[in-house]
């Protein structure tokens, strides 16, 4: 077929313009990640390495690796902070078997250079070791390679939080089985935690992990230090905050609400409230900004009285009556300043707060004010109070112990330990709100906001026992598992054929019902003693009425027999039904962990639960 020439032209100017565009659809650059960690400071940050090979000759190596490697990722991060390699000085490749020298810091002795590979360790040569789309490679000096180890926060080392809110970071350090030489990062305790190169008061605790509030915008890089004899015994770990915004934040506390509120600290007319103040930015603006941003008018008096600015006798819409006073801390240190006198910057934290009782009772406060974590993650909070001496008048603080810790608003069976502390975990998404009891343990209110982000991967297969779980009660047994109603011991086994004990079975039955647990065990039964296991459902029992007594014996080891389930059963969810044929049957032989999944998950199912 013959084409015309204004065809063949138009053809001719097409091929042209393809020719002359550029390659919109040719392969982008594939990167991977390399950080190179000294003794005493990071000698190369974080630093993006393009995935492009080039020649190595010119580093001493003479058989070129036909892949991407280590070696070409350690040349590149160093060029790229205008070094130059290819001089011994900056690099010590040894042809590309291992490193000697980087910066002029040398491996001598038992000190020298090592390198892992997405926080594993590996055997191959940094000229053999190829690199992939994302890899992770850390390249870091140690003292003495016999008694120090690689740590790390991990491979996700980069964290973007608001400002005042706590990221928690864990530290692992790897440790190597001398028989097999197989290496498994495990949880470091005790290492002191560093900030922009500064150390800080914060220290790992036994799960390896550390807490830390940042106040002010900005950016700061977090490292670690474990020295025993003199010498740090371990590599230098790493992670980046990014912290986003600025302000006051101001936390009011009456006794049974929080509200929360970071504010702009900038002043203004305080003639509308019926107030003034010398300061550029005083509490008192802080306070009137913190509620008007919590959808109060914090210019009607039903809400909010200031007293000229001197002090406060009524904050959102709860007046102080009686020996209840409303007070107030910054930094959670006590201020005797009127609350128009007290000046505020960015970075400070203003707590307002409501007593029952000025004359006995204290100002306390959790070492966070917010964090977010994913499900099944443990969290550690510690709680404070101030001690007034009322001869000097002088404050001071302590941890305090033995106090009843509730989940947004009920009790959940947590209490501080001797310390202060208490360990909690969350297993669906969710916002939790971590409080306290003022009127029962004579403390302002405190609180905790914790945002679980995802929800916990909860199945059998994580236990060590799960395939002894019996066919017919298997499904029972995932309802009871993905419920929170059964967990394993402390082996992580589930011990699904063991016999269940009342208690055992007591708890589960608890869980199921979601009833409220206290923390605090008062002796209410002989044969459950003060710091048991059972202590704070044993508590639950005796308030809801779970189980008959006899002269204060609970039998908590006891089997459990159909009468006393079923008397149970109705009255944790108020129900007067009758157990079936089918569930009376699991107590012929005595009642195992699986039946016992399979009686409350059926009875409920039963019951519309």
């Amino acid at each position: 077929m013959r084409r015309s020439t204004k065809t063949i032209c138009m053809i001719v100017i097409t091929a042209l313009l393809i020719a002359m565009t550029p390659a919109v659809f040719a392969a982008q650059t594939e990167y991977a990640y390399i950080r190179i960690e000294g003794y005493e400071g990071t000698l190369v940050e974080k630093t993006a390495v393009p995935l492009n090979r080039f020649d190595l000759k010119a580093y001493g190596v003479t058989e070129e690796p036909s892949d991407y490697t280590v070696l070409h990722a350690v040349i590149y991060a160093l060029k790229e902070k205008g070094h130059d390699p290819s001089k011994a000085k900056v690099l010590e490749a040894n042809g590309g078997s291992y490193i000697s020298s980087v910066l002029g810091l040398k491996a001598e002795g038992n000190a020298g250079w090592m390198y892992v590979l997405n926080d594993e360790s590996s055997w191959n040569s940094v000229k053999d070791q190829k690199l992939e789309k994302d890899d992770y490679v850390v390249l870091y000096y140690i003292k003495d390679w016999m008694n120090c180890s690689y740590s790390t926060f991990g491979v996700a080392d980069e964290y973007e939080v608001d400002a005042f809110t706590t990221v928690k970071l864990n530290l692992k350090h790897q440790v190597t089985d001398p028989v097999t030489w197989a290496a498994s990062n495990e949880n470091l305790a005790g290492a002191v935690i560093t900030v922009d190169g500064k150390k800080t008061d914060a220290v790992t605790d036994e799960f390896g992990n550390a807490y830390l509030t940042f106040k002010d915008k900005g950016t700061h890089i977090v490292s670690a230090e474990k020295y025993v004899d003199g010498i740090n015994t371990i590599s230098r770990p790493y992670a980046y905050i990014d912290v986003q915004g600025k302000g006051v934040a101001v936390n009011i506390y009456t006794t049974d609400k929080t509200y929360r509120a970071c504010v702009e600290p900038k002043g203004f007319d305080l003639a509308k409230y019926d107030a003034s103040s010398e300061c550029e930015f005083s509490a008192l603006h802080a306070i009137i900004a913190a509620l008007n941003s919590n959808g109060f008018d914090a210019a009607d008096p039903k809400i909010a009285n200031y007293n000229k600015g001197s002090f406060i006798s009524a904050l959102a819409g709860v007046e102080a009556s009686g020996n209840s006073a409303w007070m107030y801390t910054v930094n959670n240190q006590t201020s005797w300043f009127a609350v128009n006198e007290q000046p505020l910057t960015d970075g400070d934290v203003l707590d307002i707060y409501l007593l029952n009782d000025w004359a006995t009772d204290t100002y306390s406060y959790f070492d966070m004010t917010s964090i977010k974590v994913q499900g099944g993650e443990n969290i550690r909070v510690r709680l404070y109070r101030h001690v007034l001496d009322f001869v000097t008048w002088e404050t001071s603080v302590h941890p305090y112990a033995n106090c009843e810790i509730t989940v947004n608003g009920h009790k959940a069976g947590y209490v501080t330990d001797n310390d202060g502390y208490v360990n909690l975990k969350f297993n669906k998404k969710g916002v939790y709100e971590i409080s306290v009891l003022p009127k029962e343990d004579n403390i302002s209110r405190a609180s905790v906001t914790v945002d679980v982000t995802s929800d916990s991967d909860v199945s059998l297969e994580q236990y060590n026992d799960y395939a002894e779980v019996t066919d017919n009660y298997l499904t029972y047994m995932e309802k009871a598992v993905g419920k929170y109603i059964m967990n394993g011991d402390q082996d992580n086994n589930l011990r699904p054929a063991d016999e269940i004990t009342k208690a055992e079975f007591l708890t589960m039955l608890v869980r199921a019902s979601k009833l409220d647990v206290p923390g605090k065990y008062r002796k209410r039964y002989v044969d459950v003693v003060a710091g048991n296991w059972f202590g704070g459902y044993a508590q639950a029992v005796f308030r809801y009425g779970l189980a008959k007594h006899d002269k204060g014996y609970l039998y908590p080891n006891a089997a459990v027999a159909a009468d006393v389930a079923e008397y149970a059963l109705n009255t944790a969810f108020a129900s007067d039904a009758a157990l079936s044929d089918a569930q009376k049957a699991v107590f012929t032989e005595g009642l195992t962990r699986e039946e016992a999944a399979y009686l409350i998950i059926s009875y409920m199912e039963a019951i519309g639960k």
